[in-house]
């Protein structure tokens, strides 16, 4: 069967976060299929592309992956041949609701070329309300309604599509936009774990070090965190490590650090490797989170693994990790109370060396046990 998967990211890049490692371990999935990746040939926010070997059509880890430049007239060779490669496919599956190129473009080409096969598509928590109202929120309305009007949501290329979701938060946000619609929830892979050796974590007692990671932008609720930082009383240094995606929030991030008290100090690092995110993680006292949606939350995950114990918002999938001791879950409410933050990060510095390494081992301890993929969710469309 001819899977084509379209993606806004794919390796190398890491900016775009969580959504490449998912999408990797979907076509890792599909390796009794012949699989084309295409994708774009920058990472995101990126005004160059990825130099050599990642141009033009080339094998990453045994699957044909075509980096495309953005949509112009001069690319519109290079993006006649992706079109053709997507109208020649069995299945495709895309991984994006909003993209231009790789989600609005092709599904036009596909409707009116009467294109006839599997439709899957991957929302990557861009249905989310919070997600939703950011950016461009009337393009977003008027492009999610004509799916819903056109009824492609729910039937597309002769056969009902398939929302491929990473949870049952993402599975409610899906049937709210578009009732009647198709969906799966397979949940995402995390990175593999770095060879390099682990460095050992420092005394929490000189400082507690806190690491947030993912792209600064409102959805995250960094701003809450750095509020929540000025109630801590102990010294403590959060690591933000993300594209500094929003240059109006960005601003508003900084003009909140500049007014903490001495003994608090935040790093706005940036995009960094998977490597370092790693190193980070494994070297940090709390990963936080206070995001305001998360469809699957990858940086939660490999905290987790890292041992790291986590204090994250309610709109995760990962809200069981406070009944399990592995870490805090805070309400929305609570997430925009400086004081309750302060207090939750306070908590953690005052802690008692026997109790965090209990809630350290509670984390690495935590390992997800579904077996679904995307291979299943095409079996049973087969049979």
């Amino acid at each position: 069967m001819k899977v084509v998967v379209l993606a806004p990211a794919y390796v190398p890049a890491h900016k775009a976060g969580g959504p490449v490692p998912g999408i990797v371990g979907a076509v890792d999935s599909l390796r009794d299929h012949q699989v084309h990746v295409l994708t774009s040939d920058r990472d995101l926010g990126d005004t160059a592309p990825y130099p050599a070997p990642h141009v033009g059509t080339v094998e990453v880890d045994g699957t044909p992956v075509t980096y495309l430049p953005p949509l112009s007239w001069r690319a519109r060779g290079a993006w006649r041949a992706a079109l053709r490669t997507v109208r020649a496919a069995d299945v495709v599956y895309v991984n994006s609701v909003m993209s231009q190129g790789f989600t609005v473009l092709p599904l036009v080409v596909m409707a009116l070329t009467r294109w006839r096969g599997r439709l899957l598509v991957s929302p990557r928590g861009e249905l989310a309300a919070s997600a939703l109202a950011l950016g461009s929120p009337w393009q977003k309305k008027v492009w999610t309604g004509l799916l819903r009007v056109s009824r492609s949501a729910v039937r597309f290329g002769g056969s009902p599509t398939v929302w491929v979701v990473s949870s049952e938060r993402e599975q409610a946000d899906v049937t709210r936009m578009f009732p009647g619609a198709r969906s799966a929830v397979v949940p995402e892979r995390l990175r593999p774990v770095g060879s390099s050796p682990a460095a050992p974590r420092p005394p929490r007692g000189e400082q507690l070090r806190v690491v947030t990671v993912g792209r600064v932008a409102p959805v995250k609720g960094i701003d809450d965190l750095v509020r929540g930082l000025a109630h801590v009383r102990t010294p403590v240094r959060l690591d933000v490590l993300g594209l500094l995606e929003d240059a109006e929030h960005v601003a508003v991030v900084r003009t909140l650090v500049d007014r903490l008290p001495d003994h608090v100090e935040v790093r706005l690092v940036g995009a960094v490797g998977p490597e370092q995110v790693e190193e980070a993680l494994r070297t940090s006292h709390l990963f936080a989170l206070l995001t305001r949606g998360e469809n699957f939350g990858h940086a939660i995950g490999e905290a987790l693994r890292a041992g790291c114990p986590v204090l994250i918002s309610d709109q995760t999938p990962w809200t069981y990790v406070g009944a399990s001791g592995a870490g805090v879950v805070l309400d929305r409410a609570a997430c925009g109370s400086p004081e309750a933050v302060g207090a939750a990060v306070q908590a953690f510095a005052d802690m008692a060396d026997a109790e965090w390494d209990a809630r350290s081992a509670h984390a690495a301890s935590l390992e997800a046990t579904s077996t679904a993929s995307l291979a299943t969710v095409l079996r049973e469309l087969q049979g």
